[in-house]
């Protein structure tokens, strides 16, 4: 009995306490950078220069994510970098993209094919260049950012500004900035 009156005060306190918590609010996802132009946009090379780090990419650097076609007219993704340095060894993940907003072409799901398994993950391009210089990507509860652009190594204050840009949108979350050829 005094065990359960323990777990009845303890589950009580807890219930009193879940609003405290739950007050606590995530950043809304911010409005999608579309309209884009699919046919550019998803086509060549986009070089990643910051990004919420993960234990997946952590060390990774010189990241790369290359859009193509596929021969059923499909947006193919590859995501690769580098683990080591810039002679490291490669560590890649490619898939299928569906954009998930025709008409505005902002929000695409890559299915991954990694081994038997097949992750599924939704890009949404929250803001992008006018001249299709760079994007920003989150994923959906704007918990993971990325910053890509079309050069290899664009000066850091270019770079820097795109975090600020990131941070005036609303994330407050890790961003490290990665080692690129020629600014590394």
């Amino acid at each position: 009995m005094h065990v359960s009156l323990i777990s009845l005060m303890g589950a009580t306190a807890l219930a009193m306490a879940a609003p405290a918590f739950a007050a606590t609010p995530k950043p809304a996802d911010p409005p999608t950078a579309g309209p884009l132009d699919a046919a550019t946009f998803y086509k060549g090379m986009w070089y990643e220069q910051a990004r919420t780090p993960t234990g997946l990419t952590r060390g990774c650097e010189y990241a790369t994510t290359e859009h193509g076609r596929d021969s059923k007219g499909r947006i193919t993704v590859r995501d690769a970098c580098l683990k080591g340095g810039p002679q490291g060894k490669e560590s890649a993940i490619a898939g299928i993209g569906t954009l998930k907003d025709p008409g505005q072409n902002a929000a695409l799901e890559v299915k991954y094919r990694f081994g038997p398994f097949r992750p599924v993950r939704t890009y949404r391009i929250i803001a992008a260049g006018p001249a299709g210089e760079w994007h920003i990507s989150a994923e959906p509860g704007f918990e993971k950012v990325y910053i890509f652009t079309r050069a290899i190594a664009p000066p850091l204050s270019e770079v820097e500004a795109l975090i600020s840009r990131v941070r005036a949108i609303g994330y407050a979350g890790e961003i490290e900035v990665l080692k690129t050829p020629g600014r590394d």
